[in-house]
């Protein structure tokens, strides 16, 4: 199947601008003409969908569900599991691709949508208040808990697949706009990632479930 260079969620906010651009050009003036077209640019820019193939990585690889920073590496308990797991926060800028990916080879076995606030990411009640949407990501080797957190000016989630089988690094769902990304994970986990750290969703190795690696 095709991928799609520019994601569909994104027609409708480029169409608006384009349309904004025709008005411009007809009716407003150079000032404005320059402002439409920013706003083009950004649309497409922002949902920009990058084909990325996962490396043959070796068996208990955990890559990266979400481009960002790693804001903070701390000890919580899970949501869906309710297990003690370590938790990693990835805070999304404007600039970076709103895709998330399977962070490992499995299922996913359960979702939870979170229907809640849109608070700035910056307030500490944020990730306890802000709309979000746990999946749970299962394979014979482990349990893992991806969670999307919309922000102040993030208004959806969006979802791409159902639960069943999924790949290593396959698209499952995108935030819009500003976001926050945050994966609990095994304690045992043999962390290869640190603390203000970039990463790309499908290509960053967050650890490993061995530890011969």
């Amino acid at each position: 199947m095709k991928t799609e260079i520019i994601l569909k969620e994104g027609y409708p906010f480029i169409l608006a601008a384009f349309g904004f651009f025709l008005f411009s050009l007809l009716f407003l003036g150079e000032f404005f003409i320059l402002i439409s077209v920013l706003f083009l640019a950004f649309f497409i820019y922002f949902f920009r969908n990058p084909e990325r193939i996962a490396e043959d990585f070796s068996k208990g690889v955990i890559i990266s569900p979400s481009d960002g920073t790693i804001l903070s590496i701390t000890e919580d308990i899970s949501p869906i599991t309710k297990e003690e797991s370590l938790k990693i926060s990835i805070r999304l800028s404007i600039f970076d691709v709103h895709i998330q990916r399977s962070p490992l080879q499995g299922e996913i076995k359960a979702k939870e949508y979170i229907h809640g606030e849109f608070l700035s990411l910056n307030n500490e009640k944020a990730n306890e208040l802000n709309e979000q949407n746990r999946v749970l990501f299962e394979n014979k080797d482990t349990k893992i808990v991806v969670n999307q957190i919309a922000g102040f000016i993030t208004r959806r989630i969006v979802s791409f697949k159902d639960l069943g089988p999924i790949k290593l690094g396959e698209r499952y769902g995108m935030i819009m706009f500003g976001s926050q990304v945050d994966i609990y994970l095994p304690k045992d986990i043999n962390l290869k990632v640190s603390e203000f750290q970039k990463v790309k969703a499908g290509e960053s190795v967050i650890g490993y479930l061995n530890e011969k690696n």
